[in-house]
């Protein structure tokens, strides 16, 4: 994909996400949280949501990242993932603090487009609540997305409401 339409992808999450309806800011869950897409059926609204994780604490990431894999267990989430995609490798960056990086299977390399998008967030979102994590390198088999604008990615750069919508979803 070449930049241009790297830029479309990102600007159609932009939007996606800025179509959620809250007040403010998401709704205060307790605990650990698995991100996933929202399950909606061609309506508006969020593009992802969460689910409690129920593994045991303190947070590992690698934990984290298979049950994360293991796909969503409540009603109206959808799986980001291709089928038999599998954690290779997750561990800190030597060079740089606060880094995580993630290795996925081949599988993860065909997501483009906003689905890439959408799953490196799923990721991102989960893993950043791990003490520590300040970004995430997300790369299948070894290789990452040459279209990614950068590769270390925040969840800070995640819009996941609308400030300005008056109703709560």
């Amino acid at each position: 994909m070449n930049r241009r339409g790297w830029l479309w992808a990102l600007l159609a999450l932009v939007l996606a996400l800025a179509s959620c309806r809250g007040t403010g800011q998401p709704a205060e869950e307790e605990g650990p949280l698995l991100w996933y897409c929202s399950g909606g059926q061609g309506g508006h609204g969020p593009a992802l949501a969460s689910q409690p994780y129920e593994g045991e604490e303190p947070l590992q990431p690698e934990a984290l990242l298979t049950a994360l894999l293991a796909g969503p267990t409540q009603e109206g989430l959808a799986d980001p993932f291709p089928r038999g995609v599998a954690l290779r490798r997750c561990q800190w960056d030597e060079e740089q603090p606060g880094v995580l990086l993630v290795e996925l299977s081949e599988q993860y390399g065909a997501l483009g487009d906003i689905s890439l998008t959408l799953a490196d967030y799923c990721i991102v979102l989960t893993l950043s609540q791990v003490e520590g994590v300040e970004a995430v390198e997300i790369s299948a088999e070894g290789h990452w997305a040459n279209y990614r604008s950068h590769q270390q990615l925040a969840a800070q750069e995640a819009v996941l409401w609308d400030e300005l919508a008056e109703e709560a979803p």
